[in-house]
């Protein structure tokens, strides 16, 4: 087959283009992402009770819908908001891999099963179910520099145009107003006005829905009719009213004397917000935020880039003064990100096709595996598509880490090319037959040995399976297709561009001294060790000791932090706190941040509690966008430089506190970075006593060195106004109970009347007292009821006020009532360590309390098992195709005892660096016992062969073979080590991960040719000598006492690249 491709070499090259541009049709084409699609399926169901606090909405809402929802198929877990706001939301979470539409589906089905057992005011308002992504794609903010336009306008004018057009993109799942103020007709009550006057809230609200409805009237000639008719009329009368001032004449009384008391008598009417609960901020400037949430299933990068383009084509109908701007955009780091990787794929090229020309030393050589590489890697990308894969950082960082190994094969076979050009009078074409028919084996063999190692991890489970086998399968294909490529392409190439007579450059000369007295120098010491077995047992138990310490004492991790541009914090100020104390703080907040000169934008919420989604007076979110990368190269402008400052800023806050953090490496699993926990009230005490033991823990966590903050939202402090009603009073004074709650409901809270039509949209009227007028509990005095009689009854007189300290929201996780924490690692502890100090702390929780991580700290956990297990699998695939391969027991264990040099070399690395032992530096390891295990083959292969087919002793073989290896070897590892050498110097978006697995791969193979090249030959003297004592050989009788002295002159004919001695 490979003869094919020699005589028609025009063939293999139609078939190299053909595989090239399918893969930049896929390159095209192909989804793209920060990871594969890692995160679990969500479900969301979302409900309204109006009017009920968080108690009675988790009694009678989540308790019901929680009880039938749990333990549905391929659930993790489920954890649910009820909010004082009468707002419910339970988000249930599968398993990674889970169909996202069977999960909604299922969802749905025992939502309709609790149906029946929810309020009516619920079942009216309607339960929701959708599936959705947790996490925010991006904010998109509408702003007016000039000060033209105020947040109510921003806001109406996201909400009736933007909004609308955002949420009809395709990939969009949700948009979320931050800051919402929609347009209502507001009616301020003066309540002194309706003392004076004798009216009451509820007289004020009837004339309303009175003379602000719509009527239907009738037609005038409809039929049936009397006689002839000529014409038909359809009736019409005045419906809803039109402005403020035809609000204002609304007639309240008409009294004796004649005298009109109008609604703008009694109360000041504007075109307002329908809530004041939150607002947003720009930059200190009036605002309003839009977050966009995508489908599950669609591609981040495509979904910004369609919102992208939608609102600068929307931007030009904007009104004057009205411009957009970006604080949060989740894919802008992935852009860049990839765009490095991309960068970073191409200088590796280069620098893989100069260590090849140095060894080589002719342009012809050179250009042949310069042609392969891009064929290897670009074709890549077609199996990818066709497998379902996505470019991302994972697929990246496999081909940068490929282009060591697929040049590998072409290499062998110009090696072997040269050789026979050299020794031979033949053709240029019948050279290279020869010299395939030599190589076609070992270049499938080594393959198959890369194929091995990483065929366990296409299995694997879960999220990090998920990321294994995206390594694994772009490591694979382009194993497979630069193996391919070398058996079509890379022998026609030679028939066309080798030929004899071609020598190296004179600037070259001195390289070929140096490298041969480096090769002398590397044959004595193999030899040494050899003969002193004590010594390379020595070194041997040093180096496992040495695994053995380092393995106990580095830090684990799961993904590395990232640079990613932007991060958010959290303010809190004392519970009850009053909006307008939240904004006060907030804005000298954001003033001092903006001062910064990485920062640059600065987004504020007061009033928004991001990490519940909620509202809450006390409580805002901070969005800090950061300048790009390129303009932040230096450390104090770095991500986590600026963190730490708006920390201190939040810390100095006269009137609060808070929390800045960034977010999580994948971030559909959660909103912190760091770790988070769920501590449980399995045994139902309450959330007082909750509250409890939840202050006692963080007390205890903050104790530990390891974590630099945990925190929870949960609290049971919030100061409330209790009003106790004495009814027997009220009935007696012919009150009806409902009228009371319903007065205090007007004055206080506001009461939804009817709507209001302006440009085509309904808007609420609603009703509530004056700001002046409902200060304090000492306002209800200003409060009237009418009793039975007609009689108006002053409220003060039936109620008694207090104050008592309720939940905000509650909390629930898998059903029982939780509080979630939150923490941060201390600066240069991993998340691992930070993980172990708090589950330290976790485990001295009293009686009837339980915890359960969750988010990635859940994932992290579970990843820590399958790293064994990935790594177990991968050693035994391996040993089990060596057996298989040379049908030996024993010859396996000499390549393998081999893999703890590159382990070393990574573990020194990551102590060096101060890394941790984290998912890339997993990925390195294994590929790491491929690469060890595929260098020492080259050696014991050879060696074998000297000793089982020319009769050398095991002495000689395997000194022998070593030597003849060296060159290939040292080849093979330069590349590898210089592919890999940009990851390690990377300083832009993503910069860790690629320093991470740069470094990782970097010190394994360092050491596994430096350390595992010299063991190697030891490993295959012992326990070939082991095999023979056991098995006694027929080429015994042949064997050889010393190396020949042909052997060691320039005029030695040895196949470096097979297993042939000529």
């Amino acid at each position: 087959m490979v003869k094919f491709f020699i005589e028609r070499p025009k063939f293999a090259i139609v078939l190299s283009i053909l595989m090239t541009l399918m893969g930049v049709l896929s390159i095209i084409n192909m989804p793209v992402g920060q990871y594969p699609d890692v995160a679990p399926p969500s479900v969301n169901v979302f409900t309204n009770y109006r009017g009920a606090n968080a108690q009675v909405v988790n009694d009678t809402v989540a308790s019901v819908i929680e009880k039938q929802v749990n333990g549905v198929e391929g659930m993790q877990y489920m954890r649910s908001n009820s909010s004082n706001d009468g707002s419910y939301s339970l988000d249930i979470t599968f398993e990674v891999g889970f169909d996202a539409d069977r999960a909604a589906t299922l969802v749905q089905n025992r939502v309709n099963a609790a149906m029946p057992l929810l309020p009516d005011e619920v079942k009216r308002g309607g339960v929701f179910v959708e599936k959705v992504s947790p996490s925010m794609l991006m904010i998109l903010t509408l702003q007016s520099p000039n000060g033209t336009h105020d947040g109510l306008t921003l806001s109406n004018y996201a909400s009736s145009n933007v909004k609308e057009r955002l949420a009809r993109l395709g990939g969009v799942s949700k948009v979320e107003l931050l800051g919402e103020k929609e347009y209502a007709m507001r009616i301020w009550v003066k309540p002194e006005r309706l003392d004076a006057l004798d009216i009451t809230p509820s007289e004020v609200i009837a004339a309303v829905v009175d003379q602000n409805a719509v009527r239907a009237a009738g037609t005038v000639g409809a039929e049936p009719v009397v006689g002839n008719n000529a014409w038909q009329y359809t009736v019409n009368v005045r419906g809803r009213l039109a402005g403020e001032k035809e609000f204002g004449d609304i007639r309240l009384r008409t009294d004796a004397d004649g005298t009109i008391i109008h609604l703008k008598d009694v109360a000041d009417i504007e075109l307002g917000a329908n809530q004041y609960m939150a607002d947003a901020y720009i930059n200190n400037a009036d605002s309003i935020g839009l977050a966009v949430y995508q489908d599950p299933s669609a591609n981040a990068m495509e979904v910004a880039r369609l919102v992208k383009e939608t609102m600068t084509e929307f931007e030009q109908s904007f009104p004057d003064d009205m411009t957009w701007a970006t604080p949060y955009d989740s894919t802008l780091f992935i852009d860049v990100s990839l765009y490095n990787v991309y960068e970073t794929l191409i200088i590796a090229v280069l620098l893989v096709t100069l260590v090849t020309y140095v060894f080589l030393q002719t342009w012809q050589a050179t250009l042949i595996p310069a042609i392969a590489i891009p064929v290897s890697l670009i074709g890549t990308f077609a199996v990818m598509d066709m497998l379902g894969s996505t470019i991302n950082t994972i697929s990246l960082f496999g081909l940068v880490l490929a282009i060591g190994v697929v040049v590998d094969a072409a290499i062998v076979v110009i090696e072997n090319v040269e050789r026979l050009l050299h020794e031979s009078d033949k053709p240029v074409k019948e050279c290279v037959i020869d010299a395939m028919a030599e190589v076609t084996g070992p270049c499938v063999a080594s393959a198959a040995v890369l194929l091995a190692v990483f065929g366990p991890t296409l299995a694997m489970p879960g999220m990090t399976g998920i990321l294994y086998s995206e390594f694994g399968i772009a490591i694979s294909i382009s194993v497979v297709i630069s193996t391919i490529v070398a058996l079509t392409l890379t022998p026609a190439l030679c028939v066309l561009l080798m030929h004899r007579g071609m020598k190296p450059p004179a600037f070259l000369q001195g390289f070929n001294r140096g490298f041969d007295r480096l090769t002398a120098g590397f044959s004595s010491t193999v030899s040494f060790l050899i003969r002193k077995l004590v010594v390379s047992a020595g070194i041997f138990a040093l180096m496992l000791a040495g695994l053995t310490f380092l393995g106990k004492t580095l830090p684990s991790g799961f993904l590395p932090d990232e640079d990613q541009g932007a991060f958010f914090a959290t303010v809190q100020l004392p519970e009850g706190a009053s909006l307008q104390r939240t904004r006060e703080e907030m804005s000298l907040l954001a003033a001092q941040i903006q001062q910064d000169p990485a920062v640059d934008l600065v987004m504020t919420v007061p009033g928004y509690d991001l990490l519940n989604s909620s509202t809450n007076s006390s409580v805002g979110m901070v969005v800090v966008s950061l300048k790009h990368w390129d303009q932040r190269k230096t450390a104090e402008l770095h991500q986590d430089a600026v963190l730490a400052k708006v920390q201190a800023a939040i810390d100095a806050l006269p009137d609060g506190g808070g929390f800045a953090f960034s977010m999580p490496a994948i971030p559909a699993l959660g909103m912190v970075n760091g770790f988070e926990v769920v501590l449980k009230d399995d045994g139902g005490k309450g959330p007082e006593e909750l509250n409890r033991v939840l202050q006692e823990t963080l007390a205890k966590a903050s104790e530990k060195p390891e974590i630099a903050a945990a925190f929870s939202t949960f609290s049971v402090t919030t100061p409330n106004l209790y009003l106790d009603i004495d009814e027997e009073r009220a009935s007696l004074m012919g009150v009806d109970f409902g009228d009371i709650v319903n007065t205090i409901n007007s004055h206080f809270g506001g009461v939804y009347i009817n709507d209001y039509t302006l440009d085509s949209r309904n808007y609420m009227v609603m009703l509530q007292a004056r700001a002046d007028s409902r200060q304090s509990a000492d306002d209800l005095s200003g409060l009237y009821v009418r009793s039975a009689s007609g009689e108006a009854i002053r409220v003060s007189n039936l109620v008694e006020a207090s104050i008592v300290y309720k939940p905000t929201s509650l909390l629930r996780y898998n059903v029982s009532g939780s509080a979630v924490i939150n923490g941060v690692p201390a600066a240069g502890v991993t998340s691992g360590d930070a993980i172990k100090a708090m589950e330290a702390v976790l485990s001295e929780l009293p009686q009837g309390y339980n915890f359960e991580w969750t988010g990635l700290t859940l994932e992290q956990n579970k990843a820590g098992n399958a790293t064994v297990i990935a790594f177990s699998l991968a050693l035994i695939f391996t040993y089990l195709f060596l057996v298989a391969q040379y049908e030996s027991w024993l010859t396996p264990v000499s390549i393998l005892l081999t893999v703890p040099s590159a382990l070393i070399g990574i573990f020194a690395a990551v102590k060096l660096t101060g890394g941790d032992i984290n998912l890339y530096t997993q990925i390195a390891m294994i590929l790491l016992i491929g690469m060890a295990s595929r260098n020492a083959i080259l050696i014991v292969e050879f060696a074998k062969l000297l000793r089982e087919e020319r009769g050398y002793s095991v002495f000689d073989a395997a000194i022998t073979a070593a030597k003849l290896r060296f060159r290939a070897l040292l080849m093979t590892a330069f590349s590898f080590i210089l592919g890999v050498a940009p990851l390690m110097i990377a300083n832009s978006a993503g910069a860790q991960a690629q320093k991470a697995i740069g470094f990782a791969a970097f010190g394994g193979m360092l050491t596994a040719t430096v350390i595992g090249t010299l063991l190697v030959p030891v490993f295959f003297y012992v326990f070939q000598t082991l095999r023979e004592k056991f098995h006694r050989q027929p080429s015994e009788t042949a064997t050889v006492a010393s190396i020949p002295s042909e052997l060691v002159t320039e005029n030695v004919t040895i196949d470096t690249t097979t297993d042939n001695v000529k």
